[in-house]
């Protein structure tokens, strides 16, 4: 009876140290995943506010400093505001779908969620990114005819060829910063994966 009662202690205490063990793991990638979304969050708030910014000051530029006249200069100055309203727009939507993902409901379901939105992003930073800087580009450049009148033909060349110097420069910076959001999800993707195999 006394041995019956001492391995029956011994089965509770075991199990008890596996749930604290399962409990104390739990937290700690829980944790680990708050963590990489705040990261992704600061991402996302970062990036509007840099298009902001730029939004600003190209909208201010066109209206008080350079206003232009001709047809296709105001059609190339629409696709550069147009591109980085457009741009904003899917960050907020991002910040949104990310916040959805609700990590009370159950982990398979925010797992699925988050390889739904990872896959959003990848279309965004594949797809419709380039296309955005396609058209901001396009546009830049159609405004030069209607500068090339006012400027000395240097002035337009340097303006051209900084823009380029400028775009390859922000390319490499954005891809590394786009490089750390996706890998940041594919981590929260298999922490999440992780909980629900312990689950």
């Amino acid at each position: 009876m006394n041995s019956d009662f001492k391995e029956l202690q011994n089965t509770w205490e075991s199990s008890k140290n596996n749930l604290d063990l399962s409990a104390t793991n739990f937290d700690g990638l829980y944790a680990k995943i708050k963590k990489k979304e705040k990261e992704n969050y600061f991402f996302y708030y970062g990036t509007i506010t840099i298009l902001l910014t730029t939004l600003i000051v190209i909208s201010l530029f066109f209206y008080y400093v350079a206003p232009v006249k001709e047809v296709l200069s105001k059609v190339g100055a629409g696709l550069m505001i147009f591109g980085l309203v457009f741009r904003i727009l899917i960050e907020v939507i991002s910040i949104y779908k990310a916040k959805q993902i609700n990590n009370l409901d159950t982990t398979l379901k925010t797992t699925e969620n988050t390889e739904n939105f990872h896959q959003f992003r990848k279309i965004i930073h594949k797809v419709i990114a380039p296309i955005i800087i396609g058209l901001y580009t396009i546009g830049f450049y159609m405004i030069t005819p209607e500068f090339s009148a006012h400027m000395e033909s240097w002035n337009i060349i340097l303006i051209d060829v900084s823009y380029v110097v400028i775009a390859i420069i922000l390319f490499i910076v954005i891809r590394k910063g786009v490089k750390k959001e996706m890998q940041k999800l594919a981590d929260i993707i298999k922490l999440k994966k992780e909980i629900t195999e312990e689950n």
